[in-house]
């Protein structure tokens, strides 16, 4: 690997047969996971490669420094039974497994300080719990808070180091989903709600929070709602923006301001596109005839990567340049990856 993590402690994942997976919607799989390695004591949840640090620095500046002189990584979250781990891509392919054993990980961030974030979700006695979990720079994991009776999808962090999370409640008949806000203390504050059930967060420049509301298991109207930073809430673009069977999923900002959105029609796979809105709202079409694409994120030359949630072996993460034309295929068949964000190598 590179300097800084020389290290890799690779782990095998035993898993129990037991596997139970929700319609493929967003309210995705479930599953028990066991991890168990000889010899080893780590997490019983998770496994991670561990990193040696070199001494007398902080923890930002080492950040700093590996962010300097390497380039990003990409890391995917994936939820196909059996994969429900976390995966990391160098900038030309290689794939290694950053985090495996979790439970229906997916909302991803890393914040300043090079400190890695995700959401995951289980169910304890009949009741869901959700978390966000934190992976330092030494990839030891914390929990920084949890919800019981909702089950995290995306997740967003701001300048100041505040986790913003997209929850949804399996409880509520229409679905409604809560945004809630944890501290880097771990308080959490209730921001926002959107009326039916929500997926992708993304802040523009302003520190602006957005929202997509699409998902048709509630039926709820396709929508993306944009929050001011005290919380108030307006419609950024609605229904009329997108075409009968449309639902915005995966969102993320390009370096122009631009928005740009992956669509869902759930009923015709391949039919599937992903758009961008911008600044003042104007639609353009960025790629078509694409199956379930959901996560999206920026490198740091413009080109865009987009998770297409296929099963295994199907799944893939696809690479488009700077202005658009047709993808490469930068990873596949490692099963229904979620979502992605790039940070420094682990």
């Amino acid at each position: 690997m590179e300097a800084f993590y020389t290290q890799k402690l690779l782990q095998k994942n035993h898993q129990s047969d037991e596997h139970f997976e929700r319609p493929f919607s967003f309210m995705a799989v479930k599953g028990k996971l066991r991890n168990q390695k000889k010899g080893t004591t780590m997490n019983p949840l998770t496994h991670f490669r561990k990193i040696r640090i070199l001494p007398l620095l902080s923890l930002g500046a080492i950040f700093a420094l590996v962010t300097a002189a390497h380039a990003e990584n990409l890391y995917a979250s994936a939820n196909a039974p059996g994969s429900h781990k976390i995966f990391e891509f160098t900038p030309s392919g290689v794939q290694s497994i950053y985090a495996s054993g979790l439970d229906n990980p997916r909302g991803l961030a890393f914040d300043s300080l090079g400190n890695l974030f995700a959401t995951t979700a289980h169910e304890a006695d009949n009741i869901e719990i959700a978390k966000v979990l934190k992976f330092n720079l030494r990839n030891h994991i914390s929990t920084l808070g949890s919800a019981a009776k909702f089950f995290f999808e995306g997740l967003a962090i701001d300048i100041a180091g505040n986790v913003y999370v997209l929850a949804n409640d399996d409880t509520s008949p229409t679905g409604a989903s809560t945004i809630f806000k944890f501290t880097p203390s771990g308080d959490r504050i209730v921001f926002g709600s959107l009326p039916s059930q929500g997926w992708g967060l993304a802040f523009d420049s302003g520190g602006n929070l957005y929202a997509a509301q699409g998902p048709v298991n509630f039926g709820g109207d396709p929508t993306i709602y944009k929050f001011a930073p005290d919380g108030t809430r307006t419609i950024f673009v609605g229904p009329g923006a997108f075409a009968p069977g449309e639902y915005p999923v995966g969102l993320a900002f390009d370096r122009n301001g631009n928005l740009y959105v992956s669509i869902e029609t759930f009923s015709d796979p391949g039919a599937d596109s992903i758009v961008y809105f911008s600044p003042i709202r104007v639609k353009s079409t960025f790629a078509t005839g694409l199956t379930f694409p959901r996560g999206l994120a920026f490198d740091s030359a413009g080109y865009l990567f987009v998770a297409e949630a296929n099963a295994i072996p199907a799944g893939d993460i696809l690479k488009f340049p700077p202005g658009g034309g047709s993808p490469t295929v930068f990873a596949s068949g490692f099963g229904r990856p979620e979502f992605l964000t790039f940070g420094p190598p682990r």
